[in-house]
């Protein structure tokens, strides 16, 4: 009779298979604990507004998790974008506004953070800049394409019924029309002014001084901070700690830096998900011009 062979040898994927799961639950239990132990320090959130502003949902949502979460001591808005819609952008400076009432919030500039992005760095009690970043920019602007020469190339045209004059204005089949223009001009001109009044409030500053730097230039954080733009000149560590000391956390403490919201892991998921949001965008812009800062 031959002998019975080891247990592991008749059932090899069940042995190397219950071998691996019991590694990542060691690991992963070993990963819990340090989490864990890290979260008992006090933690500052690290919001981050990255590239075109086309859409708030995710990073409001964040912000408002940080607000209500009595473990957030204070909040720090990475950005780095060069703007975006309008509506969007006033949607996360609301939000930045609530949370600076609640706790603590600093702006950090990155590379860039002009036009929408600065408007939304608005609402932070402190906006530290680097000294090269580029930012103000303040201005408004809306592009219509015009595909009437192509369209009419190919053979293509189309007919449009609308219950009002300006119902299709921007349409992207002909030209604008003079009362259009006058017409879109007008709502650029507003949004532009509520803008100014924003900056002049939040940066305390007379709208006229406002006024005079706001004709659509980008500038320098040194250039920004010498206009009253900006508060300081730093790196982000340098926001960090002005969070921490705002948030009466003592400067030789430690925090636990929290990013939200979540990124895409892959990259596949990123560019599925910048090809829906473009998609949206598009869908909405067939409707109505997008209007951007």
């Amino acid at each position: 009779m031959e002998p019975k062979q080891p247990w592991r040898k008749r059932h090899p994927i069940l042995f190397w298979g219950g071998l691996l799961l019991l590694f990542v639950l060691i690991f992963g239990l070993g990963r819990m604990s340090e989490k864990q132990m890290s979260i008992r320090g006090p933690r500052l959130a690290v919001v981050q507004v990255d590239g075109m502003i086309l859409d708030a949902e995710e990073i409001v949502a964040f912000m408002e998790k940080v607000r209500k979460d009595s473990a957030f001591k204070g909040a720090i808005l990475r950005i780095n974008s060069p703007g975006g819609a309008v509506g969007p952008s006033q949607e996360m400076y609301a939000a930045v506004k609530r949370l600076s009432l609640a706790k603590p919030v600093v702006a950090s500039m990155s590379s860039v953070a002009a036009s929408g992005g600065y408007y939304v760095a608005l609402g932070a009690n402190r906006v530290i800049a680097g000294p090269s970043s580029l930012t103000a920019s303040i201005g408004v602007k809306m592009q219509v394409p015009n595909i009437e020469v192509l369209m009419r190339t190919i053979g293509i045209s189309e007919t449009t019924l609308t219950t009002g004059r300006l119902k299709d204005a921007g349409s992207t089949w002909r030209d604008m029309k003079p009362e259009e223009e006058a017409y879109f001009q007008a709502l650029i001109t507003d949004m532009y002014e509520e803008f100014i009044a924003t900056v002049a409030k939040e940066r305390q500053l007379a709208p006229e001084r406002v006024r005079a730097v706001a004709d659509g230039r980008a500038m320098t954080g040194r250039q920004a901070l010498e206009a009253g733009l900006v508060d300081e000149l730093g790196d982000f560590y340098a926001a960090v700690n002005k969070a921490k000391e705002l948030a009466g956390i003592a400067a030789t403490e430690e925090v636990v830096l929290v990013k939200g919201p979540e990124k895409q892991n892959t990259l596949l998921s990123r560019l599925i998900g910048s090809v829906l949001l473009t998609l949206r965008q598009q869908s909405g812009a067939a409707e109505q011009p997008v209007f951007m800062y």
